[in-house]
């Protein structure tokens, strides 16, 4: 992972390939850990040993970390200029 990297699709690719490889579950989170960079790499590595080996708490605390939570979401959605044909009611139905 470099700093231009999307999280989220960095994250998905990361489990993707953790899947189709067979690695073992009980890896992902040091493999994950051992990938990431700043913030995340930072996030990953205040954790204690315990929450270390857990993937999903080593999944939160990057994501949390990098702000990529509802509320960033949220800003995105009402950052969004909106045409006449697509409005905010419509999208969210998808």
């Amino acid at each position: 992972m470099t700093n231009d990297d999307d999280p989220e699709a960095y994250i998905e690719g990361f489990e993707w390939h953790a899947l189709m490889t067979g690695l073992d579950q009980s890896y992902w989170a040091s493999q994950l850990g051992a990938l990431v960079v700043g913030k995340a790499q930072a996030a990953y590595r205040a954790l204690s040993r315990e929450d270390a080996r857990d993937y999903e708490l080593v999944k939160q605390a990057i994501l949390y970390r990098l702000e990529i939570n509802l509320e960033h979401y949220r800003r995105l959605f009402q950052a969004k200029k909106w045409s006449d044909e697509r409005q905010p009611r419509v999208l969210y139905n998808y």
